[in-house]
């Protein structure tokens, strides 16, 4: 992905609604998802080096994190509209490229077509 994923924050209120763990996860998420994208973009050390290895053992730890904030993301219900459209703009964001290389079955489709109609109702 080019641009940050999900760059606007929440409001205030909606934060201060049932959904406020929901979007401090996802706080912490967007911090490990953009991390992990900026070290991504620089230049790696050369190979079989020590700056290789701790250039590869701090990526692994952002890759983790995020996964990790991923999964705490997906346990954490939504409540309000505004939770749910958050969850339907993270599924858009990741679901097509995690998918790029895998066939896109009926249950899959689904879910990309409610989290389609799920930030349809924001632009409403």
């Amino acid at each position: 992905m080019s641009a940050p994923l999900l760059a606007g924050t929440p409001t205030v209120a909606a934060a201060q609604q049932d959904d406020g763990p929901l979007f401090a996860c996802h706080q912490r998420f967007q911090a490990a998802y953009s991390a992990a994208r900026a070290m991504s973009n620089q230049p790696e050390p050369a190979c079989n080096t020590p700056e290789a290895d701790a250039y590869e053992a701090r990526f692994d730890a952002l890759v983790l994190e995020e996964c990790d904030r991923l999964e705490e993301l997906a346990a954490i219900p939504a409540f309000t509209p505004q939770g749910k459209r958050l969850k339907a703009e993270i599924i858009l964001a990741l679901l097509p490229e995690h998918l790029r290389y895998n066939e896109q079955d009926g249950e899959t489709q689904l879910v990309l077509s409610l989290a389609r109609d799920l930030v349809r109702e924001k632009e409403a």
